[in-house]
């Protein structure tokens, strides 16, 4: 499952460095760093993708996260994270987050991002930026 992602350009792959402040007193790195290494790849997504296309008075938010954590990470070490558009709505993206280190599954996550105006903080169409997300999205990875 994980060679599909590696070989599909839609993919995005993040690394980060596991770091001794990541870790807590059960001497693994924090579930809460989980989200972080998420993000790292969310974040590259937009920039890499979408956020040229989205309107200058909007902004994503974040409506839901779920981590399933599958292993243990350990300091030191460095985890990769796959990054992969699994649904676009009118006015929301769903992203599905494989974090590995080595060849072991570390952890799974989900997160949906909803585009919001800036003057009403309500949520508004995704337009060009939608268009071009539903070209990129990763069906049954």
């Amino acid at each position: 499952m994980t060679n599909r992602l590696e070989d599909d350009p839609r993919v995005l792959w993040s690394e980060d460095v596991l770091r001794y402040r990541d870790t807590d007193a059960n001497g693994h790195v924090n579930n809460a760093v989980f989200a972080a290494f998420c993000e790292s790849g969310r974040v590259q997504f937009f920039a890499d993708h979408l956020t040229p296309l989205l309107a200058p008075d909007t902004f994503f938010v974040i409506a839901r996260f779920v981590i399933d954590y599958r292993a243990e990470l350990h300091y030191p070490g460095r985890v990769r994270t796959a990054t992969w558009l699994a649904r676009a709505g009118r006015t929301s993206l769903s992203f599905r987050h494989r974090i590995l280190t080595g060849d072991t599954v570390a952890g799974e996550a989900e997160s949906i991002c909803v585009l919001l105006a800036k003057d009403t903080r309500r949520p508004t169409a995704l337009g060009a930026a939608g268009e071009a997300a539903a070209r990129m999205v990763v069906e049954d990875a």
